[in-house]
């Protein structure tokens, strides 16, 4: 949607792992960060040095800020950024910023909300994290204190914006109520880019990625983490082969439960039937997806899950974890199943239904890529846009 009589704005996206980090946080940041360029505005990141990214420089055409960070443990990447105030007024200043998008609420934000505040520049917080996703690693018996202190240290950042953005109600429903009651709240998809995501030609994938071709093909796409809960796929598959034995997994990601996963698949004696693909490209991601026959998210923890959408764009049956924490199961209608959390044996039995129906399994493809143009992500940048201008004239 052309805005031609509202000026374009100057904006500065707070992502410490901004760079090479393949998560769907940074993924979703790029490609707003892209799509308002197109129409006008600018758009600067602020983040994390790491050895892939040492200086200042160009991140996918966006001017981008690096700076001193130490690596997270276990997080495959993650930095965290320790810019100064003062450097952050002065690149604020230098590129004229109208609005700090604080992106994730890791400690580059701190700075970022300071800076901002010193200037009387709008800050818009958006939503992209949980407790879930942080602390499954650790001992049960400290977790719900955990959650707690992240999410008072969530209700500080969000008390310090203008306007607040969350992926799904499910996210507004369980955050919401961490912020003031003066704020705006809008709830704006990652959305999906419908011009790259659709049905296509695979090419040489299976050779490049040594996937066996006369097979039904099952696939997961993120990180390996314990809230991603991809034992469960992994222990589904004895069920799943007993009744259709020309089936294979493809697991896309990286993480630090990769040995333990993969350790698993010879344990219970399915490597075969299992290919770890790792992290690929964006290119080879789509390709995934148009090379697999049914996606699965077994996902504990989910504010929205845009996995969801890139596999429904590519006209893919899903099934899904049917857990609470996560949004992904509102996207299961008509175009595939939910399963029970973490119930493996549950998993195998609808992955079996697909698996063995090919109508099936092309009617709930058909209904995906119907719903996932819903998700278009021109409509979520131009809801972004609109964000910025109301939070401009408050």
């Amino acid at each position: 949607m052309e805005r031609k009589n509202e000026r374009k704005i100057n904006i500065a996206m707070i992502c410490d792992p901004i760079g090479s980090n393949k998560s769907g946080v940074v993924v979703s940041t790029v490609r707003f960060a892209k799509l308002l360029t197109e129409r006008g505005h600018k758009v600067i990141f602020i983040g994390a040095r790491s050895k892939e990214d040492k200086t200042h420089g160009i991140h996918d055409g966006i001017k981008t800020y690096r700076f001193r960070s130490i690596p997270i443990p276990k997080s495959s990447g993650w930095h965290l950024a320790f810019p100064t105030v003062r450097e952050l007024k002065k690149i604020f200043k230098e590129e004229n910023i109208d609005i700090v998008h604080i992106i994730l609420p890791m400690s580059c934000s701190i700075m970022a909300i300071k800076a901002a505040h010193s200037l009387n520049i709008k800050i818009v917080a958006h939503s992209h994290s949980q407790p879930e996703n942080l602390f499954m690693d650790m001992p049960k018996a400290i977790q719900p204190a955990l959650n707690n202190l992240w999410n008072s240290y969530l209700s500080w950042t969000y008390d310090k914006a203008e306007s607040l953005i969350y992926p799904s109600e499910m996210a507004r429903s369980l955050l919401d109520k961490l912020s003031k009651k003066n704020q705006s709240s809008h709830v704006i998809s990652n959305g999906i880019n419908t011009k790259d995501f659709k049905p296509t030609a695979i090419g040489d994938f299976y050779k490049k990625f040594d996937i066996p071709e006369n097979t039904i093909k099952l696939l997961f796409v993120g990180r390996l983490f314990p809230e991603k809960s991809v034992d469960t796929i992994i222990k589904a598959v004895p069920y799943i082969i007993k009744e259709n034995q020309n089936t294979h997994v493809m697991i896309v990601g990286g993480g630090h439960m990769k040995t333990k996963l993969e350790k698993l698949t010879l344990d219970i004696g399915v490597s075969k039937f299992v290919s770890f693909l790792g992290l690929v490209s964006e290119e080879d991601k789509i390709l995934a997806y148009n090379a697999s026959d049914i996606f699965i998210l077994p996902s504990l923890a989910e504010l929205e899950g845009m996995v969801v959408l890139e596999a429904m764009a590519c006209g893919k049956p899903i099934i899904i974890s049917d857990s609470i924490m996560s949004a992904s199961r509102f996207f299961v209608d008509n175009n595939g199943f939910l399963f029970e959390t973490k119930n493996h044996k549950d998993l195998a039995q609808k992955a079996n239904k697909l698996i063995s129906d090919s109508n099936l399994r092309d009617k709930m493809g058909k209904v995906s890529l119907e719903k996932s143009k819903d998700y278009d992500i021109e409509n979520s940048t131009d809801r972004l846009e609109a964000v910025y201008y109301l939070t401009l004239k408050k």
